[in-house]
This record gives C-alpha cells, sequence and structure tokens, in this order.
C-alpha cells in the first residue's frame, strides 16, 4: 500500500468516526464569521442549507448513539458520540441566538437551557468538557464576533453558564444515585422477604446474604412454587364454599407474629401485618391449638387481625396449622352471609391444609435433594482439582475456589502447622485486608486457629464471632469487620497440619447447612495438602543432597544443559567454578567422618551465600562441589571463586582433636571462551582444578 492510499484511508476512517464534531466546528466558524448575525425575515437558502445539513449529521448520529445504547454497548465510541451531540447542540443554540439579536439578545437564556440539559445527560468527564466548549465558544463570540470589550457581561455570562452546567450534573447525578439506592433497597427487600419465607416455610434453610446466585433462584423458585399450590387451595376453598376471604397466615419457628404468605379476597381493607400470635380470633386458635368456629357475629366485628378496621362478616372458622406439636399457622375463612360453617366445611378445611402440610414437605425434601446435588457437584469438581494438583499452591487454590462455591467469604486463609517448632504460618490468604496477613507466623497460642488444630474441630462453634473478645490469629493480627467466621482443622491421619478459616461480614453465613460440606471439604484438602507436600519431597530427595541441601549431580547436569542452551540462544556467557577440598583424605583419617561431613556441609552453606539468586550450587560427589554462573565472565567466575576459597580458609572448625583449618583449590572455566558445550565445560575447568592442585592447592585456576 502506497503512502498517498494509506493517508486517503486513515484519512476517510478519521472523516466517518469524527464527522459529527467537524460538522459542529463548520457551524461555529460560521457563527464567528457572523453569517447567522441578521435578523429572522432575511434568512436565505444558505441558511436553510447549513440547518439541514446540521439536522442531518445530529440525526444520524443521534441515531448511532441509540443503537449503541439498545445493544448495551459501554465503550470509548458511546463517549465520543455524546461528546459529539452536545457540542453540535451547543454551536446550533449560539447559531439560534445570533437570528435572535446575538449574546446580548432576548433568545440568549436557550444557551443555559442547552448547557444544562447536555451537561447532565453526557457521559463524564464528557459533561464537564462540553461546559469547557461553552465557555470558550462565548467567549470567541462575545470579544471575537461581536466585538466587545467589557468583559463584566461575558464574566456574568460565564458563571452562568457554569452554574447551569455543574448544578444540573449534581442534580442529575443525585436523582441517578437516588434511583440506583432505591433499587437497590427494594432488591434487598426483595431478598430479605425470600430469605424469611424460606425459613417460614422450612425449606432446609434460607440462603445467605450474598450467597451463590444458583441457591438463590433455587430458593426462589421454591417459594414461587410453594406460592401457587397455596393460591390455587385457596382459591379452590373460596369458590367452593362461598367465602368472602380465605387467608393462610404463618410464622416462623423463632417469631411470635403471624404473616400473611396467601389470600384469596373479596375485601379492600386487608391490612399488611404482621399480626401478634395472640389478637383477637385468630390469636385464640394458635393459644388453644384447636379450630375456632364463631357463629352470627354483629356486622362490625373487630376481632380478625387480618382485616385494618371493623369487619362485615357474620361467620369465621380458623383452623390450626400444626407440624410436629406446634402450631405453625392458621388457615382463616369468613363470609358475609349469616351461614355458619358446618362440620363438613369444617373437613374440608382440614384437608386443605392436611394438602398443603404435604406439598411444603414435598418441596422441602425437593429443596433438600437439589442442594445435596448441588453440592456434591461442587465437592466432585473440587476432588477433581484436588487430585490433578501436585503442588501446594495449586492445591490452595483449588481450595479455597471451591469454598466460595459452597459459602461466599470476605476473607479466607489456610495456616500450616509446624509440630517441631509449634509454630503456624500463614501459608495462602485472599480477601479484605488479606496483605496483613500474608506470610504471617505465630506461636502455639490461645487463638481460635491454634485451639482448632490442638482440638482437631472446627471452631467457633455456632460460626459467629466476636472480634472484640476472640483471637483468629494473633492479638496484634486479628480480623475487623467480620460475623460469621469458622476455622475447619485439616487432619491427616490423626494429626492436624493446618487450617482453613473463612470469614464473612454477614451474620449466618456458615451455619449447619453449609458446615458439614465444608468440612468435607476440608478433609479432601488436608489429604491432597499432604499429598502435595509429600510430593515436593520426593522431589527434594531426588534433585537435593541430603547432607547439604545443594543441588546434586543428575539434577546439576539437567541445569547446566538447560542454561547452555539459554546462553547460546542470548548470545551470554557462563562460567563453571569447580571446587575440592585439598587433603580432604587426610582429614576424615585424622578426624572421623562425623568432623568430614561438618566441613562438607560448612562448604556447601558458604557456596549458598557467596552464589547470586540466579546462581547454581550443587555437590558433585564426595568433597567436590560445582557453581554455575549465569552471565558471567570470567573475571567475574575468578572474583567469586577467590572469595570463597578465602572465606573457607578463614572458617575455624573445632573438633575433639582441637581447631581444624581447611582449603580448598578452585578452577574456573568460561562459555564459549573455553568451551563450547557442557562437556568441554566441564573438561576445561576440571583442568584448572587440577592444575590449582599441582600448582600447590588452596589458589585459583582459570582455563
Amino acid at each position: 500500500m502506497t503512502t498517498l492510499v494509506h493517508a486517503a484511508l486513515t484519512f476517510r476512517r478519521t472523516v466517518r468516526g469524527s464527522y459529527g464534531l467537524l460538522t459542529a466546528f463548520a457551524v461555529a466558524a460560521l457563527s464567528f464569521l457572523g453569517i447567522f448575525r441578521v435578523p429572522a425575515t432575511e434568512l436565505r437558502l444558505e441558511h436553510a442549507a447549513v440547518a439541514v445539513a446540521w439536522a442531518a449529521v445530529f440525526g444520524a448520529r443521534l441515531t448511532a448513539r441509540r443503537r449503541q445504547f439498545l445493544r448495551g454497548e459501554v465503550s470509548e465510541g458511546i463517549a465520543w458520540i455524546d461528546l459529539e451531540l452536545g457540542a453540535m447542540a451547543l454551536v446550533a443554540a449560539h447559531a439560534g441566538v445570533q437570528v435572535g439579536g446575538g449574546l446580548s439578545g432576548p433568545f440568549y437564556p436557550a444557551v443555559y437551557a442547552v448547557v444544562a440539559f447536555v451537561a447532565a445527560f453526557a457521559r463524564q468527564p464528557v459533561g464537564a468538557i462540553l461546559v469547557v466548549i461553552a465557555l470558550a465558544l462565548e467567549a470567541a463570540l462575545w470579544f471575537g464576533t461581536e466585538g466587545q470589550t467589557d468583559w463584566k457581561p461575558f464574566a456574568t455570562h460565564g458563571v452562568f453558564v457554569a452554574f447551569f452546567g455543574v448544578l444540573n450534573l449534581l442534580f442529575t447525578r443525585a436523582e441517578i444515585a437516588r434511583v440506583r439506592d432505591g433499587a437497590r433497597k427494594a432488591l434487598d427487600s426483595e431478598r430479605e422477604k425470600l430469605r424469611h419465607e424460606s425459613r417460614m416455610f422450612r425449606l432446609v434453610s434460607a440462603p445467605q446474604a450474598g450467597g451463590a446466585n444458583d441457591e438463590e433462584r433455587l430458593f426462589r423458585s421454591s417459594v414461587e412454587e410453594v406460592h401457587q399450590q397455596l393460591y390455587h387451595v385457596l382459591q379452590l376453598l373460596h369458590r367452593t364454599l362461598d367465602l368472602h376471604t380465605c387467608v393462610l397466615l404463618m410464622r416462623g419457628d423463632d417469631e411470635e407474629q403471624l404473616r400473611i404468605v396467601e389470600l384469596v379476597t373479596d375485601s379492600e381493607h386487608v391490612a399488611e401485618g404482621p399480626f401478634g400470635a395472640g389478637e383477637g380470633a385468630v390469636g385464640a386458635v394458635v393459644k388453644r391449638q384447636s379450630t375456632m368456629n364463631l357463629e352470627h357475629l354483629r356486622p362490625g366485628y373487630k376481632g380478625l387481625c387480618y382485616y385494618d378496621g371493623p369487619a362485615l362478616v357474620q361467620a369465621f372458622i380458623g383452623v390450626p396449622i400444626v407440624e410436629g406439636n406446634q402450631v405453625r399457622g392458621v388457615l382463616c375463612a369468613d363470609r358475609i352471609a349469616d351461614r355458619p360453617f358446618s362440620d363438613k366445611e369444617e373437613a374440608l378445611l382440614e384437608g386443605a391444609i392436611a394438602h398443603l402440610l404435604r406439598a411444603l414437605e414435598n418441596e422441602r425434601v425437593f429443596v433438600q435433594l437439589e442442594r445435596s446435588k448441588r453440592e456434591q457437584t461442587i465437592l466432585y469438581r473440587a476432588s477433581q482439582m484436588l487430585g490433578a494438583a501436585l503442588d501446594e499452591d495449586a492445591v490452595l487454590d483449588a481450595g479455597l475456589d471451591a469454598a466460595a462455591e459452597i459459602a461466599p467469604y470476605d476473607f479466607a486463609a489456610i495456616t500450616l502447622y509446624d509440630p517441631a517448632d509449634r509454630r503456624h504460618r500463614v501459608r495462602r490468604v485472599i480477601g479484605k485486608d488479606a496483605d496483613r496477613f500474608a506470610q504471617l507466623t505465630f506461636r502455639d497460642n490461645t487463638s481460635l486457629t491454634a485451639m482448632a488444630v490442638k482440638n482437631r474441630h472446627y471452631l467457633p462453634y455456632r460460626g459467629e464471632v466476636d472480634l472484640k473478645q476472640q483471637v483468629v490469629f494473633t492479638k496484634r493480627a486479628n480480623l475487623e469487620g467480620m460475623k460469621s467466621l469458622l476455622i475447619l482443622p485439616l487432619v491427616v491421619r490423626e494429626d492436624a497440619i493446618g487450617t482453613v478459616a473463612l470469614a464473612a461480614e454477614r451474620a449466618g453465613a456458615y451455619g449447619m447447612t453449609v458446615r458439614p460440606t465444608l468440612q468435607v471439604l476440608a478433609n479432601q484438602l488436608a489429604v491432597s495438602l499432604s499429598n502435595a507436600q509429600a510430593v515436593r519431597r520426593l522431589e527434594q530427595m531426588a534433585t537435593t543432597d541430603g547432607l547439604t541441601g545443594c543441588l546434586n549431580k543428575r539434577a546439576f547436569l539437567e541445569e547446566l544443559d538447560r542454561k547452555l542452551r539459554s546462553a547460546t540462544r542470548f548470545g551470554r556467557k557462563l562460567s563453571l567454578i569447580v571446587t575440592d577440598i585439598d587433603h580432604f583424605k587426610s582429614v576424615n583419617d585424622t578426624y572421623g567422618h562425623a568432623t568430614g561431613d561438618v566441613v562438607i556441609k560448612e562448604l556447601g552453606a558458604i557456596l549458598r551465600r557467596a552464589k547470586r539468586e540466579t546462581d547454581i550450587v550443587a555437590r558433585f560427589g564426595g568433597e567436590e562441589f560445582c557453581v554455575l554462573c549465569e552471565e558471567t565472565d570470567t573475571e567475574g567466575g575468578l572474583l567469586l571463586a577467590e572469595r570463597i576459597r578465602e572465606e573457607l580458609k578463614a572458617t575455624t572448625f573445632r573438633t575433639e582433636l582441637g581447631k581444624l583449618n581447611v582449603t580448598a583449590s578452585l578452577g574456573v572455566a568460561t562459555y564459549p571462551e573455553h568451551a563450547d558445550d557442557s562437556h568441554a565445560l566441564f573438561e576445561a575447568s576440571d583442568k584448572a582444578l587440577y592444575a590449582a592442585k599441582h600448582g600447590g592447592r588452596d589458589q585459583v585456576q582459570c582455563a
């Protein structure tokens, strides 16, 4: 593509994406030149052409804005269109003001209205930008087109433009915030009603605030199903028995108030409730736990709590709903006609209650099965992830992800316990204030975490916490703002290896409905974590020397090949230092192998202290060690080798036969200066070591 064609395409894309702003700029230029400073009676075809062109462009950009809004797009493109539409509206307003007599004319307040509108409805920060554009446009027209020199009227106009823009912006944003807050409160109220009715219907348990969406949908569908069945039964009774009102009132396990659950009525004077469990005729049914049939009531009877005033009914019957020797509610029916309820009708109402109780029980079983299915699915996925994870980090991540699905948390931590030094360490933490607890270590104290490990039992007992009285980790590093807490021990073969701690800002997050599932997850997590630790130990045994903690020969050779390939690819230097303790056989013969092991271990420690983070230290066999130095030339390798030699020489070992000092000889070779592959590099460094040995020992030689 030639430069000219590329420039043409770029220009076309720019014009296509900004023609609204270009139109606004063109109209502003015409206004600045005074094209519109004519009386309305003298407008000509060119003015009409400008108006038609402006309207066409404005309509096209408005259509594009509406299209993006309907698609739900939220992007920089929408903000750009808002800027174009606002700028076009401002220049059109000023053009109209010019026709009407200019900035001092009677139509100037229209500018205030346009500024207020575009500032309020444009996305931020576009609204503020449009206010600035309005001020700049006004200044250009006032001092340029109209040739005014008095700045005071302009300042007054500018203050009002800014005032209307900012004020309307603030009021609109405040109204939006109010509407959003109202919607949020309505949603919270609906969820609270759902939780309350779930408890009242005993659908296993109420969904937790902030709980998983699928759990909330499960309870919502169950509550709706119960309401449909209740309404169907009440409507059938209402029609069959010629009732004025048929209402079902129920109460929760820990409530002394009755609430209307469902009703069918011809009355417009039904009270909302809740009602005291001892009020009027309905309260008498609850207290006596038996059916109450009232006949020949006088019009205006005030003993029916579910009406907001005197009732016109003349016959009433209330049948208690009994579950487990406890009155859970009352089914009430009344008539305006003075026709008492017969024994047959009373039996029909009792049969309806039995049907309702069976429907409730069926729905409870369904919810319990669905919830068990969901929990088993989560545990199955967790077991798959935990089984596939071979390192601790993957195990910890899988465990916390699964816990969040079972019971959402605001804070979670997994601690590990070391029985050797009796200390706890926070191994993984996420959530609120996580940085405060990252890598926290604390002794075996009286905290809830330590007690859960000692007792191998979850804490706190009810899943609720008082952080003013209880300590989760330490007094200095304690949680804040949490109302629910559950600390589960990670137990493997009767030994607690740590804990998983979950905390939430909402109350009742870790009740009996989720605790058993979380305990099963904790058991799986403990086994997987123990397996990951065993795999890590096996890897360490396979790759490290047991005496010194350095890499062994096999692992070092693998690292050497990898580092050499990297050095070849990026053109970097790589130095190899080979060291050997001088006269080490005589040390073993004179002081014993135990002392020889101490010397070897100390040399390994010296090498690890001297190396850089990217360097690799290995025990190659016996008293021979290797140090592989990345991005190090021969001079750098010699300096490091000399520092190692001096530190070992200055180290004094205390033995049963007195003090012992040893020295070492070191050989240095560099890739690609002395060798072009790993075998040649070892051979070159070995030759340098041999030269150091035969040159008097206790020295460093280069290949």
